[in-house]
């Protein structure tokens, strides 16, 4: 018998539908296996617990058969101890039961460090300094001195702190900056729309500085902060054209664009008899 003419038998049609039945079979058992067994399109949202205590969050998780584990202890002011601050994954996102979530806490007690040196060195290299240390830049006043742009004095909350005493990190640092001028005047710079950063820079060229930093509603986290611009400054430069070298500006941050197309750079005032 030939292949052509075995191919045609009964025999083979028969063993071939076996063949492709066994196999359609087995495909199909595969793939309703690996969906039980992967819970296939069974997730939960991810629900935001910020700001809720330790027995809320395992109590919420629980419920939502996920799992926690405290990655890290993070002081801050504006919670209590032992609340969460921040969360991975971030609420909203979808993921499967029993998924790990890891979580930062509000420690107990603030970290101490201590103080760097920022005397005898530049403005610049003193700001680098207190990021790196984990502190927070505060105001800078200008004083008379035949360095300028040297810092003469760190203090916090108006004392004076030698390096090497142990300070609370994130502690806001002030400093006392020399100057080559006094009394004098200086055309008042407009930082509408600017960052923190940029309008840092902006200040210090003219030997001013940053005052209060205030964040409005639309900001919420510390990723929002670094996005955030100036929308408001007092002095306002709509209505004050000089001021005095060494002065503080105090700014108004947000991410809400409304704000910034509502209060778009204005002129300054001419004040020329022309």
């Amino acid at each position: 018998m030939t292949l052509k003419e075995f191919l045609k038998t009964r025999t083979f049609k028969l063993n071939a539908l076996a063949a492709l039945g066994i196999t359609i079979f087995l495909i199909l058992f595969v793939v309703v296996f690996l969906r039980i067994y992967t819970d296939h399109g069974d997730s939960v949202e991810i629900p935001d617990l910020k700001g809720k205590s330790m027995e809320e969050t395992a109590n919420i998780l629980d419920d939502k058969d996920l799992r926690y584990e405290i990655q890290d202890s993070v002081y801050s002011p504006d919670l209590p101890p032992g609340t969460v601050l921040d969360q991975f994954p971030k609420p909203g996102m979808k993921v499967k039961q029993n998924r790990m979530i890891f979580i930062t806490l509000c420690a107990i007690s603030q970290v101490k460090i201590p103080m760097p040196q920022l005397t005898d060195i530049s403005l610049r290299q003193a700001e680098s300094l207190i990021e790196n240390a984990g502190l927070t830049a505060g105001s800078i006043q200008y004083k008379q001195s035949e360095f300028p742009n040297l810092v003469l004095e760190q203090r916090i909350n108006g004392r004076m702190i030698a390096k090497g005493e142990m300070i609370p990190k994130g502690s806001r640092v002030d400093l006392v900056v020399g100057s080559d001028a006094d009394g004098l005047t200086i055309e008042l710079p407009s930082l509408i729309g600017l960052s923190l950063n940029d309008a840092k820079l902006k200040v210090e060229e003219k030997a001013l500085s940053i005052g209060t930093i205030t964040y409005d509603e639309s900001v919420t986290s510390e990723d929002q902060k670094e996005q955030a611009v100036i929308w408001k400054q007092s002095p306002d430069p709509a209505t004050t054209s000089e001021i005095d070298r060494g002065s503080a500006l105090d700014i108004w941050m947000t991410i809400d664009p409304n704000k910034i197309q509502e209060n778009p750079e204005k002129e300054k005032p001419d004040n020329s008899f022309f």
